[in-house]
C-alpha cells in the first residue's frame, strides 16, 4: 500500500502537526507500506530515511500557499492524506486526488469538535458551503483518533467510513521520569488560553490555600500575542509567586523539564489527542487531563487523572497529583503508552482498516 501525506510544513519546526506527519509515515514503512510525505520545497529533506521525501511546488503568499504538483506524486498512490481542516491547501489537494481517481483521507486532528466550528462560526458557515462540504462528503474516510470523535462528524452530517486510530509515542530507553527532583508541575503547549483552559489552571490555584499551591512552568509558543494575557493573569490573580512562564521548549530541553517535573497538567477546554499528553504520560510523569477523548481513554485505564474542565474540580485535581498514589498513576499511564498506543502499534490498526476501504 502506498501512503502519501501531504503537509507543507513537514520539515519545518518540532510542533505536534510535524512530528505526527513524520512519525506516522516512519511506523508505516515498518509495517511494510510505502510512505511518501510531499511538502513545500525550499527546505532539504533527510538524508537517511525509510520515507520518501518528495518537494511540490507551491504558489502564493506565507499562509495561503497552494500545492501546484501534486498529480505526478499520486499517479500511484492508494491514498492521500490530508491534514487538519479549514484550510485552502486542502481543498486544492482534494481536487488534484479526484481529477486522478485517488482515494483521500482526512486526519482533521480534532478540528470538527464542535467547540472549533463555533468558533469564527460564521465564517466557517461560509467556508463550509464553498469548499469544506465538498472536502468531507467526497473523502474515502476521515480518521479519528477516538470512538468518541464519531459524534463530532454526525453534527457536520458526514456517516461515511471512518478510520480509528490514535497518535502514537515511543519513548526511547533512559527517558523516563525521576519522581519529580524538579519540584514543579509543568504545561507545555500553544499559548490559545481558551483553548487549552489556561485560565481555568489560574483559578484552580487561585481557589486553593497558599500552603497547597504548586510551582507551575508555562512553556510554548505565543499564539497571537496570547501570551501577554496569560501573563497578566497571573499578576491580576496575584499568582506571581507561583506561576512562570517560558519560552517555548524542543527537543533534550523539554525532555529534561518533563523528567523533572513533579507532574504535568494539560486542562483543555476541547481538544483531541494532544502529543504533550501522550508524552508526559509515556515518560511515567504523573498527569492530569481533562474529558478530551486522550484524557478520558487514559484515566479510563488508570493512567491519569480526570477533572473536569472547571476551576473546582481542577483544583481537586492537584490536590491528588500531590497524593502518594500519584506515582502509581504515572507508572501505569507508561505501561498503557507503552502497551497499546507505541507508533508501530497504531500504523498497523490504521493500515489495517485502510486495506479493508480499498
Amino acid at each position: 500500500m502506498r501512503i502519501v501525506r501531504y503537509y507543507p510544513r513537514a520539515l519545518v519546526g518540532d510542533g505536534g502537526m510535524t512530528s505526527a506527519v513524520r512519525n506516522w509515515s516512519r511506523a508505516m514503512t515498518r509495517c511494510g507500506a510505502e510512505a511518501v510525505i510531499a511538502y513545500d520545497a525550499g527546505v532539504p529533506a533527510p538524508d537517511e530515511d525509510s520515507v520518501e521525501w518528495v518537494e511540490v511546488r507551491h504558489a502564493g503568499r506565507q499562509g495561503l500557499k497552494l500545492p501546484l504538483g501534486l498529480k505526478d506524486v499520486l499517479r500511484d498512490a492508494d491514498f492521500l492524506v490530508l491534514h487538519s481542516a479549514w484550510t485552502l491547501r486542502n481543498v486544492r489537494a482534494a481536487a488534484a486526488a479526484r481529477k486522478l481517481g485517488t482515494a483521500y483521507v482526512l486526519e482533521p486532528r480534532g478540528a470538527y469538535d464542535p467547540h472549533i466550528v463555533n468558533r469564527k462560526k460564521w465564517i466557517k458557515r461560509l467556508w463550509w458551503v464553498a469548499w469544506e462540504k465538498q472536502l468531507v462528503q467526497s473523502a474515502r474516510a476521515i480518521h479519528v483518533f477516538f470512538e468518541s470523535e464519531r459524534q463530532h462528524l454526525a453534527a457536520l452530517g458526514y456517516e461515511g467510513p471512518t478510520i480509528v486510530a490514535s497518535n502514537g509515542r515511543d519513548i526511547p530507553s533512559g527517558e523516563a521520569w525521576d519522581g519529580g527532583s524538579g519540584g514543579y508541575l509543568l504545561w507545555l503547549g500553544r499559548f490559545d488560553p481558551e483553548h487549552k483552559g489556561l485560565d481555568l489552571l489560574l483559578d484552580a490555584i487561585d481557589l486553593l490555600p497558599v500552603s497547597e499551591r504548586p510551582d507551575l512552568r508555562l512553556h510554548g509558543p505565543d499564539w497571537r500575542g496570547k501570551r501577554s494575557l496569560v501573563e497578566r493573569w497571573i499578576a491580576e490573580r496575584k499568582l506571581g509567586e507561583w506561576v512562570r512562564v517560558g519560552e517555548a521548549v524542543y527537543g533534550s530541553q523539554k525532555r529534561h523539564l518533563l523528567t523533572r517535573a513533579s507532574g504535568f497538567v494539560y486542562p483543555s477546554r476541547w481538544d483531541a489527542c494532544p502529543n504533550s499528553v501522550l508524552e508526559s504520560v509515556g515518560m511515567g510523569v504523573p498527569t492530569l487531563v481533562t474529558p478530551y477523548p486522550l484524557g478520558r481513554f487514559l484515566s479510563s485505564r488508570g493512567g491519569a487523572v480526570l477533572a473536569e474542565a472547571d476551576a473546582k474540580d481542577l483544583a481537586e485535581g492537584l490536590r491528588r497529583l500531590g497524593d502518594r498514589d500519584a506515582d502509581d498513576v504515572g507508572r501505569i499511564g507508561a505501561e498503557v503508552v507503552r502497551d497499546q498506543l507505541g507508533w508501530d502499534s497504531v500504523a498497523r490498526t490504521w493500515l489495517d482498516q485502510a486495506e479493508a476501504l480499498l
